[in-house]
């Protein structure tokens, strides 16, 4: 038995939507406006800058919500 192969199920029980995870956090864009159009995806992120202020952004429940980043 390869123990390779034992690690990856276990990876795929514990959280089979990891690869989408991290296919949406690998391009998360840098706006210099706030997001306010619904994203291709159920979960989107997004960074905001623009010069005094910067904003992590969220999608999900149909709305985008932040957090204030410093």
């Amino acid at each position: 038995m390869n123990p390779y192969d034992n690690n990856q199920n276990q990876q795929n029980k514990l959280d089979p939507s990891l690869g989408y995870l991290l296919s949406i956090l690998r391009d998360i864009p840098i706006l210099n406006t706030a997001p306010t159009d619904p994203p291709g995806y159920q979960i989107s992120f997004a960074l905001y800058e623009n010069g005094a202020t910067r904003r992590f952004y969220v999608f999900f429940n149909g709305a985008w919500r932040y957090a204030t980043l410093t």
